[in-house]
């Protein structure tokens, strides 16, 4: 009996045990030039995440190609914008880290007191990249990195 709980144990401890890993960001080969703010892009890979990252430990890797130049991108952000398979083909909006937009998604909001404050906010140091590790094959990659968000072009691209 003690055997069978023993292995019961170990069975749920494994089934808890996060998929998801960490890299530095200095993996990163930063280019903050890479993408213009408000660029359109496609998305091709997320690393999602396996919460909601209120706390800003870590940022969410994408890869997406510019539709402008057609360069690919790799693009660190705080927030999982809940992407899908269904959304490989739709346009977005890459935010650079000095839209007003993403550093309300990547800061404490709570530190906002009025619309004044928004363009003093500065983004957190963040220096965690979630990574799957299923997916190195796309995320371990060369491609010039900036930090920044997702914005949507019109409401019918928002995840649901």
């Amino acid at each position: 009996m003690k055997i069978g709980s023993l292995f019961t144990l170990l069975l749920l401890m494994a089934a808890c045990t996060s998929r998801y890993e960490y890299w530095d960001i200095s993996r990163f080969k930063m280019s903050a030039n890479a993408l213009e703010d408000n660029e359109e892009i496609k998305l091709l890979y997320t690393s999602s995440g396996p919460n909601d990252n209120k706390n800003l430990e870590y940022y969410v890797h994408l890869i997406v190609v510019s539709q402008k130049t057609g360069d690919t991108v790799n693009v660190l952000t705080t927030l999982d914008n809940g992407f899908a398979i269904e959304d490989k083909d739709k346009v977005f909006l890459y935010l650079s880290k000095d839209n007003p937009a993403t550093k309300i998604i990547q800061t404490d909001i709570t530190q906002v007191k009025d619309a004044d404050e928004i363009n003093r906010l500065q983004l957190k140091d963040i220096k965690k990249v979630l990574r799957d590790p299923k997916f190195d094959y796309i995320a371990n990659n060369n491609f010039p990195t900036v930090i920044g968000a997702i914005g949507f072009r019109n409401s019918d691209d928002i995840p649901k």
